[in-house]
């Protein structure tokens, strides 16, 4: 009883210090500002996994669309409590659950420092991290007074306790607040992944099944018979080598690597070494007209006044 109260004053607290879209604003009736850590927006319309899932049949599901679609996801602070916020195209909630939603499973993993983790908290989720960023700290959002912040020890074990989860309909927004002692306050070399499963009470991890029909209560759209990545949603660029559908794919040799957001890409190596041939060739062209003698590249012949050979 005691810790449901205290939980619920921690919602009601979260609900109290809603985040404005600025860093360094004020909230209406609060003089402490609420600090933008990171934010990041998701297509819209692709919770669809790898770009195939298929919502079951069951009235529940209504309208079929949207219940796990991540539109923008923020990183946020006031005080002592962090703001973890996600902003899903339809929130409801058939089997009213305490938190205001049911239907998305938020899985929200932190790369803080080098090293961590690249498997997840639950293997259901079918997916592991790159191995150059792994994780170590991870905020599930669960219906039902399931939610919960892990983090990794330094002997590499996992140590978990209870994390407040709400909806807040003012801001349309699924909120999970964490204490800023806890996982200390968010660095702008902070490295996340946010993925979006579908609630099931009976399955590993609280992930619903995906088969490649579907059925009232599981999804198709399945490439495979078994493992398919239970995420119907994952943070990450519309275009590129990092969209979610190519990250989602099956892989032949275990589960798909995915890779988290605020990575800084340079350009390939590759390209370094055709730009640099590309600018001494531009010098050559013209420090020296070329012509060209079969399969070589030769000035032109002079004669003794300097003027060009005519042959």
């Amino acid at each position: 009883m005691v810790r449901s109260v205290w939980k619920y004053f921690l919602v009601l607290l979260g609900v109290c210090l809603v985040c404005t879209p600025g860093q360094g604003s004020v909230p209406p009736g609060r003089e402490q500002p609420v600090e933008v850590y990171f934010e990041a927006s998701d297509p819209e319309g692709d919770d669809y996994g790898p770009g195939d899932y298929i919502y079951p049949r069951n009235l529940a599901f209504r309208p079929y669309e949207g219940l796990y679609d991540l539109l923008k996801f923020r990183v946020s602070g006031a005080e002592e409590s962090l703001f973890f916020d996600l902003w899903i195209k339809q929130i409801s909630n058939p089997w009213n659950a305490p938190e205001g939603f049911i239907h998305p499973v938020i899985h929200i993993y932190i790369d803080t420092a080098a090293g961590g983790r690249t498997e997840p908290i639950s293997e259901a989720l079918g997916i592991r991290m790159a191995p150059q960023y792994g994780w170590e700290i991870c905020l599930e959002g669960v219906g039902w007074e399931s939610s919960r912040l892990v983090t990794v020890k330094a002997d590499q074990t996992l140590e978990s306790t209870d994390l407040v989860a709400a909806y807040l309909p003012d801001q349309q927004l699924i909120r999970l607040i964490v204490p800023a002692a806890q996982v200390g306050r968010p660095q702008k070399s902070w490295r996340y992944y946010v993925l979006i499963g579908a609630y099931d009470g009976f399955g590993p991890g609280f992930l619903r099944e995906i088969r490649r029909e579907p059925g009232d209560w599981h999804f198709g759209g399945a490439t495979v018979d078994e493992n398919a990545p239970r995420i119907l949603d994952l943070l990450a660029p519309e275009r590129g080598r990092y969209t979610q559908e190519r990250q989602l794919q099956p892989a032949k040799d275990g589960p798909p690597i995915i890779y988290p957001v605020n990575v800084k890409r340079g350009m390939a190596g590759g390209y370094w070494v055709a730009l640099g041939l590309a600018l001494v060739l531009g010098y050559l062209l013209i420090k020296k007209p070329l012509v060209i003698t079969g399969f070589w590249f030769r000035g032109p012949e002079l004669g003794k006044d300097g003027e060009p050979v005519k042959r």
